[in-house]
């Protein structure tokens, strides 16, 4: 008996290995796939905004998570736009009347994105095109699903493993 606690321990210490790994392995791919290549054009900036603004934006296609943004830049001044792409925290802590309106009609505050100033120049010269996004998956959520598909199999693989329970039925 006190030989299987020993294996059932091992197991355990095993599979909890094998989980925490797979859970980093996942991160550090994400990671590593949200990193965005310096941006300065507007092709540039076509790539920063599928990567980045795609998931909640579109242009021209009506609104998704957040505003659409055709013809923002008509609308808003470019200093405005800087601000509200690299670090929107800031136009939240000042209560812009902007974003707090975007606030309230969408539910969320737009997040910071940790975009360099010279990919922030970028996307606004890519809107200033008028150009319809592409309609593409960002590049950052397959590792992410990869990542937590993997951290689900194993902690299945895990509670399948380890988890049983034996029932005695009296009468």
């Amino acid at each position: 008996m006190e030989r299987n606690k020993v294996l059932r321990l091992r197991g355990l210490r095993r599979y909890v290995a094998v989980t925490v790994i797979v859970f980093v392995v996942g991160l550090l791919i994400s990671a590593l796939a949200t990193q965005v290549v310096a941006a300065q054009s507007p092709e540039e900036g076509e790539g920063v905004f599928g990567q980045t603004c795609a998931a909640c934006h579109t242009i021209g296609g009506g609104v998704l998570v957040g505003p659409d943004l055709q013809g923002v830049t008509e609308r808003r001044e470019e200093s405005w736009l800087m601000v509200q792409i690299q670090s929107p925290s800031v136009h939240q802590e000042q209560n812009d009347p902007i974003s707090v309106s975007n606030r309230e009609e969408f539910g969320l505050s737009m997040p910071d994105l940790g975009l360099t100033e010279e990919q922030v120049e970028s996307v606004i010269a890519y809107l200033r095109t008028g150009e319809a996004a592409p309609r593409t998956i960002p590049g950052a959520f397959i590792p992410t699903l990869a990542a937590g598909l993997l951290t689900v199999v194993a902690l299945t693989l895990f509670g399948l493993r380890l988890g049983r329970k034996r029932v005695e039925v009296r009468s």
